[in-house]
Order: structure tokens, then C-alpha cells, then sequence
């Protein structure tokens, strides 16, 4: 297919400029070093009323200059404007629906039934991907570079104003990812793999809904190593209704119900050398305090010298 260009696309809403507004990444050369085609790379966009980032999140997958690409987006019978948006740029979409569905899971799935691409990922509609990221992606996990799946940086940005920062993104191993009290560091944007991974590991679990991706790592993690990129490749939106908007309560409530379903049969050591590892972690700062109010109520007790003026001359 043809490489999008800015002048294919609609005008940007008023007042809008820079990236992916009013600029475009370079477009890729014809084809890959050594004069392969460049693989296709299948991106699936779930969406629920997001009409006020949905634009954005199509705009740089569009804009990103890659000559391979096949689009996907599975709106949820949104009501606040998106489909509008979705037909602005359908011309250029390889497929896109809107429908009611059973949720974000449901959605990325129904995309993945229709994909043909060698390269797969999702990318929610309040986030984007940063200039050349597919480019990057292809060069990384085309075939016969050994590596099946991938992870890079993600900037963090906000919908209120405040500044963006960077956050690594870096996968270390089947064990720290289990371990993720201790904190993991793989963002959802910046992640990709290879159909070989997809037709090992499958569909995403649609009952799960604050970690449906950190279920998908887990389970990839334990047949494929992911390698790392040291390069930011896409922005993730913090805004109130997001699904982390909650300040992760969500999130760390499931992570910790559902923990024990990852770490195998009661019957191996591995099982309990993780349980007793979580629960070092949570017991850690009431050990704390209470070590620091022990020694508090210590010191309250003995007794202090008299000031040099309750002294006798």
C-alpha cells in the first residue's frame, strides 16, 4: 500500500500543530536493507467515547510514513462524536466497526480475527505513537533478526497541562515480572510481537479488565524473551476517566487478588518463594513504623541530663 502523506489526510481541527498535526514522519525507503518488503504491521485501536483524544491516536499511526501498514479500529457504539471522526479517515483504514461489544478485550480481539499482519499490537485511542515508531518496530522484528517480541520508552503526557516525562520501558525477565510489587517497567503502547508469538499465546483474556495486559506479558514472557529498545515510541495519556484514572487502585487491587493464578502449583517452592515475597513487601512498612515508634517511646522514657543551669555552682 501506498505511504500516507500529510496532504492525503484531512486538515487538522483548528489550532492544532506539531506532531501528528502538522508534521509527518519520514517516509521509509522502498524497502528494508538487503532489499526486503518491509513486513506488515497490523495496529488495532479499541474505542469508547474518546472523541476528544481519537483523532490524535489515529493521526500518528497514519503520519508514521511506514508502507505496510494495515489499520484496524473497533469502536464500541460510541455516542459523543468518534464515529465522525473514524469516517474522516475511513478512506485510509483497512477496516474499522462500531458496535456495542463486550469491552476492551472484546474489542482488540474482533481486530486481531481480521488481521493479516506479520507484526501485531493495540493501541488504546487516548494514546499515540511518537515519529518513526513502526519504522523502528519493522527493523527490529522483521524476519530473522531472532527477536519475537519487543519493548521501548513511553512518554507520559497529560490532558490537564502539566509536563510530560519520560518513562523507561525495559523488560527483565519471567521472575521480576512476577514480582510486580517491586515494580515492572513495560508500558502497553511500546510493546509489540510477531504473529509467531500470537499464534502461541492467542487472544487476549477478555474476563480481565485492569490487567489484561499484564496477563498477555506473562503469558508471552513464558515462551518468547522480549528485547528491549532504548527509544521513546509512543505517549500514553493520563487523564480522570481513564482506566487508571483511579490512581491505580484498580489496578493493584486485581494485580494482588489475582497474583497467585501466575505463579504455579502450590506444590513447587517457586510458588511459595513468591508469596513470601509479596508478603515481605506489604508487611515491610508496618515493620517500619513500628520499629520507629518502639524506638520513640524508648527514648521518651530515658531519662535526659539536667540542663548545666539545674546544676549547683
Amino acid at each position: 500500500m501506498p505511504v500516507i502523506r500529510m496532504t492525503d489526510l484531512p486538515a487538522p481541527p483548528e489550532g492544532k500543530t506539531g506532531w501528528p498535526w502538522t508534521e509527518e514522519s519520514q517516509p521509509a525507503a522502498a524497502a528494508l536493507p538487503g532489499g526486503r518488503d518491509w513486513p506488515r504491521i497490523t495496529v488495532v485501536t479499541p474505542s469508547l467515547n474518546q472523541a476528544e483524544f481519537l483523532e490524535q491516536t489515529i493521526r500518528s499511526v497514519l503520519l508514521q510514513g511506514y508502507p505496510n501498514l494495515e489499520y484496524i479500529i473497533m469502536d464500541g457504539g460510541s455516542d459523543d462524536g468518534s464515529l465522525a471522526v473514524i469516517r474522516k479517515y475511513a478512506a485510509h483504514l483497512a477496516s474499522w466497526d462500531s458496535r456495542r461489544d463486550r469491552g476492551q478485550g472484546h474489542a482488540i480481539n474482533k481486530g486481531w480475527r481480521q488481521s493479516t499482519g506479520e507484526i501485531l499490537c493495540w493501541l488504546n485511542s487516548d494514546d499515540y505513537y511518537l515519529p518513526g515508531t513502526l519504522q523502528v518496530i519493522a527493523e527490529a522484528l522483521t524476519a530473522g533478526t531472532g527477536a519475537y517480541a519487543v519493548a521501548g520508552h513511553c512518554m507520559v503526557v497529560y490532558a490537564d497541562g502539566r509536563p510530560p516525562h519520560r518513562s523507561v520501558g525495559r523488560f527483565e525477565g519471567l521472575d521480576r515480572l512476577l514480582r510486580f510489587w517491586k515494580g515492572y517497567h513495560m508500558h502497553q503502547p511500546s510493546i509489540f510481537w510477531r504473529r509467531e508469538v500470537f499464534e502461541k499465546v492467542g487472544y487476549l483474556d477478555e474476563s480481565q479488565y485492569f490487567i489484561m495486559d499484564f496477563d498477555y506479558w506473562v503469558r508471552i514472557a513464558r515462551h518468547f524473551e522480549f528485547r528491549n529498545i532504548d527509544r521513546e515510541l509512543s505517549c500514553a495519556t493520563r487523564h480522570s476517566d481513564a482506566k487508571t484514572g483511579d490512581g491505580y487502585c484498580g489496578y493493584q487491587r486485581d494485580m494482588r487478588s489475582l497474583a497467585p493464578r501466575y505463579w504455579g502449583p502450590r506444590t513447587r517452592p517457586g510458588y511459595w518463594r513468591l508469596r513470601a515475597s509479596l508478603l515481605k513487601h506489604d508487611c515491610a512498612p508496618y515493620v517500619m513504623y513500628a520499629y520507629w515508634a518502639v524506638n520513640r517511646r524508648l527514648k521518651s522514657l530515658t531519662p535526659r541530663p539536667k540542663p548545666h543551669s539545674e546544676f549547683p555552682h
